[in-house]
C-alpha cells in the first residue's frame, strides 16, 4: 500500500493535517501489547482503516536495528534522523532501502493499483510452487 512514505516525517502532530504517513502503534490484546502500523488517513478520505506489520514495513523501509525483538517496538531512530525518541513513531523516520535490496522496488511495483494483475499472477506462481513442495494438504496445515 505505498511502502510506508507519507509526508510529515518527524515527531509532530499539530495542525489540522492527518496526513502523517505510517505510524507504528500499540495494541492492547488480552492484557499484552502488540505493535503494528496504522496510515494516519488516506488520500479517498477513509480514516485508520489499512494496517502493515514489522514484517511488511521492513520490506521497503531500513527499520532493521531500531526494532526490540521481544516486542516489536521501535525503540530508537536512525542517527540523523528528525524523529525524536518518546514521540510519535512514523515510517518516514527511517530511510527507505537502498537500490541494492531488491524488496523496496518489487513493493514499489505491486503498490501501484496498476500492477494489481501482475501481483496476482506473481502470487499465483509463488503460491502454486509452494503447494507442490508439500506431500499432502495436511502437511501444509502443520506450516
Amino acid at each position: 500500500r505505498g511502502g510506508g512514505g507519507g509526508r510529515g516525517g518527524g515527531g509532530g502532530g499539530g495542525g489540522g493535517d492527518r496526513c502523517l504517513g505510517w505510524e507504528q502503534v500499540r495494541i492492547t490484546t488480552n492484557g499484552v501489547d502488540k505493535f503494528q502500523w496504522r496510515h494516519s488517513c488516506n488520500a479517498d478520505g477513509r480514516g485508520c482503516e489499512d494496517l502493515m506489520l514489522n514484517l511488511d514495513m521492513g520490506l521497503f523501509r531500513d527499520i532493521d536495528g531500531y526494532i526490540d525483538s521481544n516486542t516489536g517496538q521501535i525503540t530508537s531512530f536512525p542517527a540523523g534522523s528528525n524523529c525524536q525518541d518518546g514521540g510519535r513513531i512514523f515510517a518516514s523516520c527511517f530511510p527507505i532501502k537502498g537500490d541494492t535490496d531488491i524488496t523496496a522496488s518489487v513493493v514499489t511495483l505491486f503498490a501501484n493499483n496498476d500492477n494489481e494483475q501482475t501481483f496476482i499472477n506473481e502470487f499465483v506462481d509463488v503460491y502454486s510452487k509452494m503447494l507442490n513442495r508439500v506431500a499432502t494438504p495436511a502437511a501444509l496445515q502443520s506450516f
